[in-house]
């Protein structure tokens, strides 16, 4: 772990600026949104189905919009577009707290979704893996501790929050916070960002012009600057990212109806709140391992590995009620979360270069966003017909065995 002290002193900055943007991003997150979901079907009158509904389809709606909004992250500048971003996520939260009815929610959701799960996170992503390309594994673990913190401490105090306010108060809250504290930090960490990104411009351009001046031969062995339309074609994309997109799938959903969970279990809520704590404390670590293995190894011989854990850990659910079921699943979860948190942006920026990072991440982000948005429906759907969490567990661990084989089936290929 010494090697991230280096780079910590040179770069603290903008690590610090890509830590506080993940913290950020949790309002927009389905952890965050689920912890309230109780009081929001309480008060709207919904059911598990219909707010898992509601919930895919503002979240499905994001994903579209994404595949646009993902392109400005290439043609702003870092400062403007963070500070739009967090500004928009601010209005979300207004949205939501005061939210009457389901056509209202369906917007506010939306716009927690599109801001805080994909344009926020994309931008701090995209940041670390375009200008610290060199260190792009540890740079993205370490500023993705930021939403590991989050995990950490934010459902304590959401807990601790209702149990004085409202839950519509408290989004007001977060909406103040967001409004105006965060911007002020931003200003101060990204100083000096104007002569990084001419660095980088620079080196882009460097790259290019030896490349014109290379033989054909050798031009094979250059990295490319693929496009969003390349990667589009480029088969190896659809054997990858089902496994890259497992977690969003599978830990979205179980997150989203994790009351549920706990209530089929017999789990005492305080322990399963109190899991939270250890799920972001093995995350922290794992985002510090994974980090570092990603520059040692690369992210895309990595990527078929991602969420084998998570397969591991649905089996155990599926296999009995005891609490210990519960540490083991969220530690499994932990594992997987961490190594895709850590590795995508490394992925995309290995394999298709950085030139054009936040159109394609634009793409697979649209992928995450949509798996997330389809899984609390079908979860709630089942749910609401009968169907036990050990047996959509089970459902679960197979779809990443077959993922998981066929990542490493495009690895193979990708060699050649």
């Amino acid at each position: 772990m010494k090697s991230f002290i280096p780079l910590i002193r040179q770069e603290w900055r903008l690590l610090l600026f890509g830590f506080v943007m993940m913290f950020a991003t949790s309002p927009g997150q389905t952890y965050f949104i689920a912890l309230f979901s109780g009081e929001i079907r309480a008060d709207l009158s919904l059911s598990h189905g219909e707010f898992g509904a509601v919930y895919s389809i503002a979240t499905l709606s994001s994903a579209f919009v994404l595949l646009w909004t993902g392109v400005l992250v290439d043609q702003i500048d870092l400062r403007r577009f963070a500070r739009y971003s967090v500004l928009g996520l601010a209005i979300a939260c207004l949205s939501l707290a005061l939210s009457q009815n389901i056509a209202m929610l369906l917007i506010a959701v939306f716009l927690l979704r599109q801001l805080g799960q994909g344009l926020m996170y994309m931008t701090s992503t995209t940041a670390m893996v375009r200008y610290l390309e060199s260190n792009k594994g540890k740079a993205n673990a370490l500023s993705g501790l930021g939403y590991s913190f989050a995990e950490a401490t934010l459902p304590s105090l959401v807990i601790l929050l209702l149990l004085t306010i409202s839950w519509r108060h408290s989004w007001v809250l977060f909406a103040a916070i967001l409004a105006v504290c965060v911007p002020i930090v931003f200003h101060i960490l990204l100083q000096g960002h104007t002569e990084r990104h001419q660095q980088y411009l620079k080196s882009i351009a460097d790259d290019e012009m030896n490349e014109a001046k290379e033989s054909a031969e050798n031009r094979v062995y250059r990295r490319r600057q693929w496009t969003r339309a390349e990667v589009i074609r480029d088969p190896l994309f659809y054997l990858f990212t089902p496994g890259l997109l497992a977690q969003s799938l599978l830990f979205t959903g179980f997150m989203f109806h994790q009351i549920h969970l706990v209530e089929e279990k017999g789990w005492p809520l305080v322990v399963w709140g109190s899991l939270y704590l250890l799920y972001a404390l093995s995350t922290i670590l794992m985002n510090l391992v994974v980090g570092a293995l990603v520059d040692r190894f690369g992210a895309v011989r990595l990527a078929p590995f991602v969420t084998i854990p998570m397969g591991i850990g649905l089996l155990i659910l599926s296999s009995s009620d005891s609490v210990f079921v519960a540490v083991i699943f969220m530690l499994c979860m932990a594992i997987s979360s961490a190594s895709q948190g850590t590795i995508s942006a490394p992925f995309f920026a290995e394999r298709y270069g950085s030139k054009n990072l936040g159109a394609i991440k634009s793409l697979g982000t649209f992928m995450m966003v949509m798996m997330s948005a389809i899984s609390p429906a079908i979860l709630g759907w089942s749910i609401d017909r009968g169907v036990s969490m050990d047996s959509l567990a089970i459902a679960g661990a197979v779809y990443v065995a077959i993922t998981s084989s066929m990542a490493f089936v495009a690895y193979r290929l990708s060699l050649r």
